[in-house]
Protein backbone atom coordinates (compact mmCIF):
# COMPACT_ATOMS: atom_id res chain seq x y z
CA UNK A 1 0.00 0.00 0.00
CA UNK A 2 1.11 3.50 -0.74
CA UNK A 3 1.67 6.09 1.92
CA UNK A 4 -1.23 8.48 2.39
CA UNK A 5 -1.04 11.84 4.11
CA UNK A 6 -3.62 11.37 6.83
CA UNK A 7 -3.73 15.13 7.52
CA UNK A 8 -5.77 15.73 4.40
CA UNK A 9 -8.67 13.71 5.86
CA UNK A 10 -9.60 16.34 8.43
CA UNK A 11 -13.37 16.52 7.90
CA UNK A 12 -15.76 14.01 9.47
CA UNK A 13 -18.81 13.43 7.26
CA UNK A 14 -21.76 11.08 7.08
CA UNK A 15 -22.73 9.29 3.89
CA UNK A 16 -26.50 8.95 3.67
CA UNK A 17 -28.64 6.63 1.56
CA UNK A 18 -32.22 7.19 0.44
CA UNK A 19 -34.82 5.15 2.33
CA UNK A 20 -37.74 3.45 0.65
CA UNK A 21 -40.19 6.02 2.07
CA UNK A 22 -42.97 6.99 -0.31
CA UNK A 23 -45.64 9.67 -0.20
CA UNK A 24 -49.34 9.22 -1.07
CA UNK A 25 -48.51 9.28 -4.80
CA UNK A 26 -45.83 6.56 -4.56
CA UNK A 27 -42.94 9.02 -5.01
CA UNK A 28 -39.79 9.29 -2.90
CA UNK A 29 -38.65 12.88 -2.38
CA UNK A 30 -34.89 13.44 -2.24
CA UNK A 31 -35.44 16.92 -0.79
CA UNK A 32 -36.92 15.72 2.51
CA UNK A 33 -34.31 15.03 5.20
CA UNK A 34 -36.47 12.36 6.87
CA UNK A 35 -36.15 10.21 3.71
CA UNK A 36 -32.38 9.82 4.20
CA UNK A 37 -30.68 7.43 6.62
CA UNK A 38 -27.08 7.45 7.81
CA UNK A 39 -24.97 4.71 6.20
CA UNK A 40 -21.25 5.37 6.73
CA UNK A 41 -19.27 7.89 8.78
CA UNK A 42 -15.78 8.64 7.45
CA UNK A 43 -12.93 11.11 7.51
CA UNK A 44 -12.53 12.93 4.19
CA UNK A 45 -10.81 15.85 2.54
CA UNK A 46 -13.09 18.41 0.89
CA UNK A 47 -11.52 20.50 -1.87
CA UNK A 48 -13.46 23.17 -3.83
CA UNK A 49 -13.04 22.94 -7.60
CA UNK A 50 -15.28 25.67 -9.02
CA UNK A 51 -18.17 27.94 -8.23
CA UNK A 52 -20.78 29.72 -10.27
CA UNK A 53 -23.63 32.07 -9.49
CA UNK A 54 -26.50 33.13 -11.73
CA UNK A 55 -29.62 35.25 -11.43
CA UNK A 56 -32.66 33.66 -13.05
CA UNK A 57 -36.14 35.17 -12.80
CA UNK A 58 -35.21 37.15 -9.68
CA UNK A 59 -33.97 33.98 -7.93
CA UNK A 60 -30.30 33.66 -7.10
CA UNK A 61 -28.90 30.24 -8.00
CA UNK A 62 -25.42 29.15 -7.03
CA UNK A 63 -23.53 25.99 -7.75
CA UNK A 64 -20.31 24.90 -6.11
CA UNK A 65 -18.42 21.82 -7.21
CA UNK A 66 -16.09 19.91 -4.92
CA UNK A 67 -13.70 16.99 -5.03
CA UNK A 68 -13.99 14.82 -1.94
CA UNK A 69 -11.21 12.36 -1.17
CA UNK A 70 -11.40 9.50 1.33
CA UNK A 71 -9.61 6.28 2.08
CA UNK A 72 -10.83 3.38 -0.04
CA UNK A 73 -14.14 2.18 1.41
CA UNK A 74 -16.51 -0.39 -0.04
CA UNK A 75 -20.18 0.53 -0.12
CA UNK A 76 -19.89 4.14 -1.35
CA UNK A 77 -22.29 4.64 -4.27
CA UNK A 78 -23.21 7.52 -6.55
CA UNK A 79 -26.84 7.52 -5.35
CA UNK A 80 -25.75 8.58 -1.85
CA UNK A 81 -25.31 12.07 -0.49
CA UNK A 82 -22.79 13.47 1.96
CA UNK A 83 -23.73 15.45 5.06
CA UNK A 84 -21.07 17.73 6.55
CA UNK A 85 -22.56 19.70 9.42
CA UNK A 86 -25.42 21.65 7.85
CA UNK A 87 -23.99 21.31 4.34
CA UNK A 88 -25.21 18.66 1.88
CA UNK A 89 -23.19 17.38 -1.09
CA UNK A 90 -24.77 15.38 -3.92
CA UNK A 91 -22.41 12.86 -5.52
CA UNK A 92 -22.61 13.55 -9.28
CA UNK A 93 -20.39 10.78 -10.65
CA UNK A 94 -19.46 7.22 -9.74
CA UNK A 95 -16.67 6.90 -7.14
CA UNK A 96 -13.23 6.78 -8.75
CA UNK A 97 -10.67 4.30 -7.39
CA UNK A 98 -7.61 6.58 -7.53
CA UNK A 99 -4.83 4.92 -9.59
CA UNK A 100 -6.72 1.57 -9.21
CA UNK A 101 -4.69 0.80 -6.06
CA UNK A 102 -7.58 0.57 -3.54
CA UNK A 103 -5.97 3.37 -1.49
CA UNK A 104 -8.28 6.34 -2.10
CA UNK A 105 -11.68 7.13 -3.56
CA UNK A 106 -12.35 10.37 -5.42
CA UNK A 107 -15.88 11.74 -5.38
CA UNK A 108 -17.00 14.65 -7.51
CA UNK A 109 -19.87 16.45 -5.81
CA UNK A 110 -22.17 19.42 -6.11
CA UNK A 111 -23.04 21.32 -2.96
CA UNK A 112 -26.75 21.73 -2.45
CA UNK A 113 -27.86 25.24 -1.53
CA UNK A 114 -29.76 25.06 1.73
CA UNK A 115 -32.44 27.71 2.06
CA UNK A 116 -33.32 29.15 5.46
CA UNK A 117 -36.57 27.86 6.96
CA UNK A 118 -39.61 29.78 5.78
CA UNK A 119 -38.11 31.03 2.50
CA UNK A 120 -40.47 30.58 -0.44
CA UNK A 121 -38.59 30.45 -3.74
CA UNK A 122 -41.80 30.24 -5.79
CA UNK A 123 -43.05 33.68 -4.95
Amino acid sequence: MARINSGKYRHIVTFQRLKEAQNLYGETSVNVDENWEDAITARVGIFPISGREALSEDVRQSEISHRIVLRYTKGIESNMRIKFGTRIFDIISPPVNNYERNDELLLFCKEREVLPTGVNIYG
